[in-house]
């Protein structure tokens, strides 16, 4: 089996539903004080992260491309 690329879009989104069902689950907590900043602060990190991670991707460039990858398909090309 082939190892592939990570999907940062759905792990970023993981996190924000993790987080913010985290502070729902810990505002329901009777005497648990949960700070009205909570959520805002959890989707200035998820933006962050997700930031970050769109930086870091490595797009590979034509000329790196595997002698094993087929190219797109041109029907307009000859042959």
């Amino acid at each position: 089996m082939r190892r592939h690329e990570p999907d940062l879009l759905s792990f970023i989104f993981g996190l924000f539903f993790v987080g913010a069902a985290a502070i729902w689950g810990l505002s329901a907590v009777p005497g648990h004080p949960v700070r009205s900043w909570a959520l805002p602060a959890l989707l200035i990190v998820v933006g962050a992260v997700g930031l970050l991670t769109s930086l870091a991707v490595r797009r590979p460039r034509p000329a790196d491309r595997a002698d094993d990858e087929i190219p797109p398909f041109d029907p307009l090309a000859p042959g």
